[in-house]
């Protein structure tokens, strides 16, 4: 029988309506393939304006539930994902799909020359993992070591909104996720370092902060202490990329995550105190500390385990800090929660899980016991033991942080006066 364009139309439009009643009567034109699809061209404004639509300090609660039992826990993602049939599991940012590939800033990015140096360490990643794709049970060392030196240098080099949607550096199966997120590997096992490094990486372009300056959204201060330290530096109240601490769990950090001051931990909701060295809440216990200089009661670093002092109390009565860290201790063991411990360069130069500059996260302990060390003072020292399952501490080898990179740019802001 011939074909009757007109029957077909009518069964189509049939169809359409039973589909989508509220819609047009018009069937749904036949799909084009993208590659086909004619460019149109922007007739209203030269350029695309893009709200990245990301959370300010405003929306993010500075305070838990009140319920004690009821423990706020960290969200791993600040930033708003799209839905998809497909790879539901990990999407790019919102901001990141507003972006069209073909808009004219996105593709004027890859043609300006001043990102040479970062295009050319993006192909070099890309590059690295095809060849890891490409023979997955072969010897890979040498890719390894080519990768994990292109991703520390990748920290450093500029990028913004435009050059990241234009090397679709965010998307699971041509981007970062394909070197820590097991569903796109491809098979590949990639070091477990270099997979927290692209994640860090992942997770910090997903949240719109494209600065290279390690102090992004300090504000400085000039007066300084008699130790000749600056006293007032803060976090700018104008910068809205701000995390908070009071939660439990590591959120958003990896393993690893360097800081060069701690005032920056404060800033990326690592750390809640810019000074002190216990940050907690009433009846929530400890979200985090920082083992430092040591204690004149001397506290014991292990790796695994550390011995860790309270502050100073009076009257036999512990400081609010210790408290926090008795609660913790307390917890039964169904509900108990891990502190963030995070590591000084402070310590004492004999300590070999001292990281050689700044700060380093190095995981969830468990307060476990606790013991009086001066009573009248109300002075105690507790036991923190890392929980098990995490990866290794991260402070020698070609794992260890901060990185070479990082260490350099240290060392500049030092020669500037900047720390």
């Amino acid at each position: 029988m011939d074909y009757d364009y007109y029957e077909d139309m009518a069964k189509r439009r049939k169809a359409f309506r039973a589909k989508w009643p509220d819609e047009s009567p018009s069937p749904p034109p036949a799909e084009v393939p993208r590659a086909v699809q004619p460019m149109q061209p922007n007739r209203t404004q030269p350029y695309e304006i893009v709200d990245l639509g990301m959370s300010s300090p405003e929306s993010i609660p500075q305070s838990p539930p009140p319920n004690p039992l009821k423990r706020p826990r960290a969200n791993n993602t600040d930033v708003t994902m799209t839905e998809s049939p497909t790879d539901e599991a990990r999407q790019p940012p919102e901001w990141y799909n507003k972006l069209r590939i073909e808009a004219p800033l996105v593709k004027a990015s890859r043609k300006d020359t001043r990102n040479g140096p970062t295009l050319a360490k993006i192909s070099g990643i890309k590059g690295a993992c095809k060849t890891c794709e490409e023979a997955p049970m072969g010897d890979l060392t040498e890719q390894f070591v080519t990768l994990r030196n292109l991703i520390h240098d990748m920290e450093f080099l500029t990028v913004d909104q435009y050059l990241i949607r234009a090397t679709r550096m965010l998307e699971n199966r041509i981007g970062l996720p394909r070197i820590f997120d097991l569903n796109f590997t491809k098979g590949v096992n990639y070091p477990w370092d270099i997979k927290l490094d692209a994640e860090q990486l992942h997770t910090r372009w997903c949240r719109g902060v494209f600065s290279i300056d390690i102090l992004h959204g300090i504000k400085r201060a000039y007066n300084r202490n008699r130790d000749g330290q600056r006293n007032a530096d803060k976090i700018d109240p104008e910068y809205k990329k701000r995390l908070y601490a009071n939660h439990y769990g590591q959120g958003n950090l990896i393993n690893g995550q360097w800081w060069p001051t701690q005032l920056c931990t404060l800033r990326d909701g690592a750390h809640g105190s810019a000074q002190g060295g216990i940050f907690g809440e009433k009846n929530r216990g400890t979200y985090s500390i920082v083992v430092s200089g040591g204690h004149k009661y001397g506290d014991k670093d292990e790796g695994e385990e550390i011995w860790y002092t309270g502050t100073d109390g009076t009257d036999e009565t512990p400081t609010e800090n210790t408290k926090r860290l008795f609660e913790s201790c307390e917890m039964p063991e169904n509900e108990k929660e891990p502190v963030r411990v995070i590591r000084s360069w402070n310590l004492n130069k004999e300590n070999k899980y001292r990281p050689a500059g700044g700060f380093r996260y190095d995981g969830l302990y468990d307060v476990v016991e606790s013991e009086p060390v001066n009573k009248n003072l109300g002075m105690y020292k507790f036991l923190l033991v890392r929980r098990a399952g995490q990866d290794p501490i991260r402070f020698e080898g070609v794992e260890m942080r901060p990185t070479q990179q990082e260490l350099n740019a240290y060392k500049k802001l030092q020669q500037d006066d900047r720390i």
